[in-house]
């Protein structure tokens, strides 16, 4: 007899080694009822797109970066002029110490370990650093400022140098 067109109505779950280690030798109908089961079995279905979309995401950034850098270094110099002279600001200003840390890597660092205040342990606000740490960011808020901080420099280091 032949089993061609015909379904089973009660399929009984089939488990590979990965699922049964990461279930702790749990049924899966009782993983699905739990939180973790849930976001296990749906994170685990759709593991590719979060891949792809952290991808995109790092690839984004890293460009961004670099681009910003390139713009930088290319006005930098223009004219005699540093970057603030060319975005207009006061051409009066006294020189402005540089630092030593770099601008791209705290770019970099702010984006993808800012919410853990990597990026002011970089700079050397340790204070800071240690409350971003603890709240995670300032609860995303203090993540996203100190980004935009850092990337229209408004963010020196911990001696008010301007970041090279």
């Amino acid at each position: 007899m032949s089993s061609y067109g015909t379904t089973n109505a009660n399929p009984e779950p089939t488990r590979d080694s990965e699922h049964q280690a990461l279930l702790n030798h749990r049924d899966i109908h009782e993983a699905n009822d739990t939180f973790y089961g849930r976001t296990f079995i749906h994170v685990h279905t759709h593991r590719k797109r979060y891949f792809a979309l952290w991808l995109l995401a790092a690839i984004a950034a890293v460009t961004t970066v670099l681009v910003l850098h390139y713009v930088y270094e290319q006005h930098k110099g223009h004219n005699g002029d540093d970057l603030s002279n060319w975005l207009g600001k006061d051409k009066g200003k006294p020189d402005v110490c540089w630092s030593d840390r770099s601008y791209p890597i705290t770019i970099l660092l702010s984006i993808f370990f800012g919410y853990v205040g990597i990026d002011r342990f970089y700079l050397g606000y340790i204070v800071s650093a240690l409350l971003k740490l603890i709240t995670a960011g300032g609860f995303g808020i203090w993540y996203i400022v100190d980004i935009v901080l850092i990337v229209i420099g408004g963010l020196p280091d911990h001696n008010g140098c301007q970041l090279i």
